[in-house]
């Protein structure tokens, strides 16, 4: 049996979640809570299934996506070479270090109204919110990850007279590589968070709408389904971009001494 849960050991996880699942419909069946407030399981994965199959839910759906996704590569685009700059070069740092400390503390949701007013509701203002908020750990990221790399790699390509960009590419950047990549997964994250609190805070439609509207129009099952869906959006979008770092980096994990069973 032991051996059976190591090959499998998703196993472990859906018995966890299915047992949360049980107590969840037995605790207001059995009265222990105010089903008004907690409905059971069933009511809410019914919701759940009926909001999936409303054809007016993929509109929503995507475009929140599109927006999370936009945020989060011009966040990637820019985040990474100014990281790789700013992590080489202490000039790049002095210039942009102060402004990215006075950013970092800033909550995402503060920025909204200021968004709202330069360039509207629109899709512009979450995109731009989003990237605000995701650049910054993209690119400290970035800089942890230069500042990492053994500055013996850095010597030896310039003693065999690599150019800059040569060392860019061929040295700094792999190097960094897994740490940029921690950078990105904590970004896609914080890019789902933010993407949802602005639509709930500024937008008239959308999934972060969609809850916030069940929430004042008293829908319980409706606003946990909801809340469902934001889990499923971020556990897929989680799972895909592990698929893309187990390609990306299965030279590194080869490397690593440490296996986890």
């Amino acid at each position: 049996m032991i051996e059976g849960l190591r090959a499998r050991p998703w196993i472990l996880g859906l018995v966890t979640t299915l047992a949360v699942v049980v107590v969840w419909q037995l605790t207001p069946a059995l009265g222990w809570v105010d089903r008004q407030f907690i409905p059971p399981a069933t009511a809410v994965f019914g919701s759940f299934a009926a909001e999936w199959g409303e054809w007016a839910f993929y509109p929503d759906l995507l475009s929140t996506l599109f927006r999370i996704l936009a945020g989060f590569a011009l966040a990637a685009i820019i985040g990474i070479p100014l990281g790789l700059a700013m992590g080489y070069w202490r000039m790049a740092y002095r210039l942009f270090g102060l402004t990215v400390e006075v950013l970092r503390p800033i909550p995402a949701s503060a920025l909204v109204p200021v968004a709202a007013i330069a360039f509207g509701i629109g899709h512009s203002m979450h995109i731009v919110v989003i990237f605000i908020a995701t650049a910054v750990p993209i690119l400290l990221s970035t800089v942890d990850g230069v500042r990492d790399v053994d500055p013996i790699l850095i010597s030896t390509a310039r003693v065999f007279r690599r150019s800059t960009g040569q060392i860019f590419r061929t040295v700094l950047l792999p190097a960094a590589f897994p740490h940029i990549v921690t950078g990105l997964r904590v970004g896609i994250a914080i890019a789902l968070i933010v993407g949802i609190s602005s639509e709930m805070i500024m937008s008239a439609e959308r999934l972060g709408r969609r809850v916030l509207y069940a929430q004042r129009m008293l829908r319980i099952p409706d606003l946990y389904a909801g809340i469902l869906t934001l889990a499923t959006v971020g556990y897929l979008l989680n799972h895909a971009f592990l698929l893309v770092e187990t390609r990306l980096l299965r030279w590194h994990r080869h490397a690593n001494a440490k296996t986890w069973a």
